[in-house]
């Protein structure tokens, strides 16, 4: 899984293509019979020049070992950056499919690649049977840098990713009543005056908003990364641990523009992670952060929220779900956003939009904006 010489195929994808392809409408489920590892590639640091020396043109192919062992080309390919670079931003997320019978002996395979020369600058293999379905994991990939000594701390290659094993159903769990908890935030509802970035949002339920404000450190808020040492990576990295008071945190595609984002994104919360369980202590929190913060630096992280939105999940929410249409979704269109500096056009703090709804058979479709 080291560095290799054969070239590469696959050509990189035109950013729009990617967005309109998976991020507009994320469908939480695979196909029938079939798994779908979805994969948002954020960054890079310190990646290896190319042969000659030159600095390289990166972008990812993503593929299975299926398909590199038949020499099959793959669709799930980044755009590349706007010019060389070491330290590469990418935001783009690729789908591969798999057959669900075959995913215990299948490898997602992650290739960074020279878009100059094809040359391909390093390869990660992860085990598909390592990671829980649904789940998402916030990896640091890290591989030693041949080129450089390997004492020092400049001498890893980290790559960035969010990988997310989806399945075709959503099993139920013994204790939830429903399977998941959908979230789809739409938009800010009023024009900002001084937002200079596209903006992220980081999503969570916690199981106790009080404990979760009370205990908040850097270690809370952001997104939890995984770091996985190559070439070979351990599958107790891939652990989950049982509900935590900081949630599963979830991060959406930067929504812009900057005066009035945009983002009409889903998020899936489990019922297995306490998500549907509906409390006078359960909250959604979301974190906003500006896009501008994955770019660059030794390390990919987000640890100051440009404000944060928190609404209740009590028990009278829950049943005013039941009392009105069923479970087709509650639509909450002035949720305020706190603790922040952000201003609109009247010189107010901002409210964003959004709705959610409780999932409680294993097959649905996904919310609509």
């Amino acid at each position: 899984m080291g560095r290799k010489k054969k070239k590469v195929t696959e050509s990189p994808e035109d950013p729009l293509n990617i967005s309109q392809s998976v991020e507009s409408v994320i469908n939480h489920l695979s196909p029938s019979n079939k798994e779908t590892i979805m994969v948002t590639l954020h960054g890079a640091t310190n990646l290896p020049a190319c042969k000659d020396g030159s600095e390289p043109w990166p972008y990812v192919v993503v593929k299975t070992t299926s398909e590199e062992v038949k020499n099959q080309n793959s669709k799930a390919v980044t755009s590349v950056p706007a010019e060389p670079t070491k330290a590469p931003t990418w935001g783009d997320t690729v789908e591969v499919e798999i057959q669900a019978e075959g995913a215990g002996q299948e490898d997602v395979v992650l290739k960074v690649v020279d878009n100059k020369k094809k040359e391909e600058l390093l390869s990660y293999q992860i085990p598909i049977k390592y990671l829980r379905v649904f789940h998402p994991y916030h990896l640091e990939l890290v591989m030693p840098n041949q080129s450089e000594k390997a004492n020092e701390a400049t001498a890893k290659t980290k790559l960035y990713a969010t990988v997310v094993r989806k399945g075709s159903f959503i099993p139920c769990y013994d204790g939830c009543n429903y399977t998941a908890l959908e979230v789809f935030l739409r938009r800010v509802n009023e024009p900002l005056v001084n937002n200079p970035s596209p903006m992220v949002v980081i999503a969570r339920v916690v199981p106790n908003y009080k404990e979760f404000k009370m205990n908040q450190d850097p270690v809370s808020l952001g997104l939890p990364i995984t770091p996985l040492s190559f070439p070979i990576p351990s599958m107790t990295n891939f652990d989950v641990p049982p509900v935590s008071q900081n949630g599963c945190p979830q991060l959406s595609k930067p929504g812009g523009p900057p005066e009035l984002p945009l983002w009409n994104q889903s998020f899936l919360f489990q019922g297995r992670d306490g998500a549907t369980n509906f409390s006078e202590d359960t909250a959604l929190v979301l974190e906003y952060y500006p896009s501008s913060a994955m770019k660059g630096g030794e390390s990919w992280t987000l640890s100051k929220p440009l404000g944060i939105s928190v609404l209740p999940l009590k028990s009278r929410l829950y049943r005013k779900m039941l009392t009105g249409k069923g479970l087709n979704g509650l639509h909450v269109e002035r949720l305020p956003i706190t603790d922040t500096k952000l201003k609109t056009i009247n010189g107010e703090a901002p409210m964003v939009d959004l709705s959610f709804q409780l999932l409680s058979s294993e097959a649905y479709m996904t919310a609509t904006g």
